[in-house]
């Protein structure tokens, strides 16, 4: 009859004690980066959703506010040399300053005006935001706001079509301004998006027709 003599468990090697350690280790390394780039790509989408909102937002209130330019309550066929106006550089990081004047509620053409100016500032968190400005009266209106740029639409024939766009310096005739064409470029609000630790802007571009001067 054959014995089996049966050895005692007397434990782990060294080299296997070793072995395990690198595999916990790589599985640890591998559950923590999957976790890290999970939330990182949380992060960033919600940023850009803010971001499209926020611009959203902005190009909303510019387009409106712009498109009641020259309005009367009493309809006239001069138009305001000032109803629609710019400045280059003036706000923060180089931006344009558009400014829009329009009547209401009234047709006394000295009474009842409304001053809309629209710029780039700091904002209440340190960064730059959208301001809109009635009649002298400052609002942030949407942070996360970098920069705006803006083109004036010439109309030099009175053919209702803008001959050429050029910026508020080269006008040389504000009634003949018809149409604006505004860049405008949004940032998120939360910086270390990318590789180099940047922000993630996106531009917004719009053309909008000034409808009180067009027949």
């Amino acid at each position: 009859m054959k014995t089996h003599t049966w050895k005692r468990q007397t434990g782990l090697s060294l080299v296997e004690l070793m072995i395990a350690i690198a595999l916990g280790l790589f599985v640890a390394a591998a559950m923590v980066s999957l976790f890290i780039n999970s939330k990182q790509n949380y992060r960033l989408n919600e940023n850009m959703s803010r971001l499209q909102e926020n611009a959203r937002f902005a190009v909303s209130f510019i387009t409106r506010d712009i498109r009641m330019a020259d309005y009367r309550e009493c309809v006239t066929a001069d138009h305001r040399n000032d109803a629609i106006s710019g400045q280059n550089d003036t706000g923060l990081n180089g931006s344009d300053l558009v400014t829009v004047i329009w009547q209401s509620n009234t047709c006394d053409a000295a009474t009842a005006i409304e001053t809309t100016i629209y710029s780039i500032q700091t904002g209440s968190t340190g960064g730059p935001s959208l301001f809109r400005s009635v009649n002298g009266v400052d609002t942030e209106l949407v942070e996360g706001i970098e920069n705006l740029q803006i083109l004036f639409g010439e109309d030099t024939d009175n053919d209702n079509v803008a001959n050429y766009y050029v910026d508020a310096a080269s006008i040389t005739d504000w009634t003949q301004a018809i149409s604006i064409r505004f860049t405008m470029i949004a940032r998120t609000l939360d910086a270390g998006l990318t590789i180099s630790g940047d922000r993630v802007t996106r531009n917004f571009t719009s053309t909008i027709t000034l409808r009180n001067r067009i027949p």
